[in-house]
C-alpha cells in the first residue's frame, strides 16, 4: 500500500479543518430568534434562581456530562468576576458512588431524578443536556423535576427529540451532528453563565 504524501495528507487534512470549521460558524451565525430567545430566557430564570438562594442542577451523558461538569464549576467558582459569591451549583453527573450505586440498584434511568429527589427542592432550576434530546435518564429527570416545582432547561439538538416538548424551556442549537452540538452546548454554557454572573454579581468600576 503506497503511503499518502505530507502534501496530499495535508491538502485532506485543511479541507476537513475548514469544512468543520465552517460549520460550527454557520451554526454559530444564526440570527433564528429560535436559537437566541431561549438562551435570554434561561439567563434570565437562573440569576432569578441564584439570588434566591436556589440551586442549579446539571446533568448529561458522556460529552454532555463533562459539559455538565465543566459549566457548573464555572458558575460554582468564578467566570470573570473573581470576587464573587460562590453560586449553589450541583452536577449530578460527579458523584461517582453515587451514580454506580443507584444504576445498580435502580437502574440508569433513575441516576439523575433521585439525586433530585434528594437534594431538589421548588424554585430551583434543572439544565439537561442531551445531543438527542432523547437520554431517558435526562427525560426522567425533568419528569421528576416538574413534578417537585423545578423549573426545566432542555439543552439539545436542532431537533430536540422528546425533551424539546417535556421541558419548560427548551433551548437547541443549530446542528444535529453530534460532534458539532457538544461543541455548541459548550459555548453556549459559557454564554450562559458569563451572562449569569453579569447579571448576579457584576464587577465593579
Amino acid at each position: 500500500m503506497k503511503l499518502i504524501s505530507n502534501k496530499l495528507r495535508r491538502k485532506k487534512m485543511d479541507c476537513a479543518f475548514e469544512q468543520i470549521v465552517k460549520r460550527m460558524i454557520d451554526s454559530l451565525s444564526t440570527k433564528n430568534r429560535q436559537y437566541i430567545d431561549p438562551v435570554e430566557h434561561c439567563v434570565e430564570v437562573s440569576a432569578e434562581a441564584i439570588k434566591a438562594d436556589k440551586y442549579i442542577f446539571v446533568c448529561g451523558n458522556g460529552g454532555s456530562a463533562s459539559t455538565a461538569s465543566h459549566i457548573a464549576n464555572d458558575l460554582l467558582c468564578h467566570l470573570k468576576n473573581w470576587n464573587r459569591k460562590n453560586y449553589k451549583v450541583l452536577a449530578l453527573t460527579d458523584n461517582v458512588a453515587a451514580i454506580t450505586s443507584l444504576t445498580n440498584d435502580y437502574g440508569f434511568q433513575e441516576v439523575f431524578s433521585r439525586q433530585l429527589k434528594a437534594f431538589g427542592s421548588r424554585g430551583d432550576v434543572l439544565w439537561a443536556f442531551s445531543t438527542s434530546g432523547n437520554s431517558k435518564n435526562c427525560v426522567k429527570a425533568i419528569e421528576t423535576a416538574k413534578e417537585m416545582g423545578i423549573y426545566t432547561v432542555g439543552i439539545t439538538g436542532s431537533k430536540g427529540g422528546c425533551m424539546k416538548d417535556l421541558a419548560d424551556l427548551w433551548m437547541p442549537v443549530a446542528s444535529d451532528e453530534v460532534t458539532r452540538v457538544e461543541e455548541l452546548h459548550m459555548i453556549y454554557a459559557h454564554i450562559l453563565a458569563e451572562n449569569i454572573e453579569a447579571v448576579v454579581s457584576p464587577e465593579e468600576k
